[in-house]
């Protein structure tokens, strides 16, 4: 009985002066180690990312493909050909032709004038987000396909305002099944969703706008929508 009340008090402080002879050992890094660190990781982090709407591609559909650059200048600014910069490479994506499969829409991020530290004027900025809309034949090869291509843009450092190319090979995973096969989406990912706020207003607005359109129908004999 001894013995057992003796291990309940002195095990927590044991455990203790062992955290603690491990954390002596071992000191966190310091806020330049950290930041060092975190400039590593990004280093080895691939430069761009590519997501798909869904799991896979069913033959005789389109898929929308998202495209993001993962700029490795943390504080990088882009331009996009939808708001065009006097000598600035703008994000510029070309995918290589694939047997099966046909680019039909390529929508570039749009672009917001803000205040920059490089200039006083303000400059256009854009995400770094492009969505493919791709169509899969349906005589497209089932399996597993790779679509090729080329992606080029110009990073903005926003305090010294100074600009690097880039030229990037990318490729981008895409499996197709039958036409008749269930597919999942794969998540929210990178693309659109109508935004929280928008919802909840429409959520509130509804109970005041469901008997307006109900009157304007009867007094309109059903022709309210013109």
């Amino acid at each position: 009985m001894l013995r057992s009340m003796l291990i309940v008090i002195l095990l927590p402080s044991l455990t203790a002066a062992q955290d603690a002879a491990v954390r002596q050992n071992n000191p966190p890094p310091s806020a330049e180690q950290s930041q060092r660190l975190a400039q590593e990781w990004r280093a080895h982090q691939p430069p761009y990312s590519s997501y798909t709407l869904y799991h896979q591609v069913r033959r005789g559909t389109s898929e929308d493909v998202a495209v993001l650059v993962q700029s490795r200048d943390q504080n990088g600014y882009f331009t996009t050909p939808n708001s065009p910069v006097a000598g600035i490479v703008p994000l510029n994506l070309q995918l290589e032709a694939a047997p099966g499969f046909t680019v039909t829409h390529l929508r570039y991020p749009k672009a917001r004038k803000q205040r920059v530290k490089f200039q006083q004027a303000k400059f256009p900025i854009a995400g770094s987000k492009i969505l493919v809309k791709l169509d899969a034949d349906r005589t497209v090869e089932l399996g597993s396909h790779v679509l090729n291509g080329k992606l080029s843009f110009e990073s903005i450092d926003e305090v010294s305002g100074k600009r690097t190319i880039h030229q990037i090979d990318i490729e981008i995973p895409i499996t197709v099944v039958e036409h008749d096969a269930k597919v999942q989406k794969t998540g929210d990912g990178p693309f659109y969703h109508m935004p929280a706020s928008t919802m909840i207003m429409l959520i509130v607005l509804i109970p005041i706008l469901l008997p307006l359109m109900l009157l304007c129908e009867i007094a309109s004999g059903g022709n309210c929508s013109d």
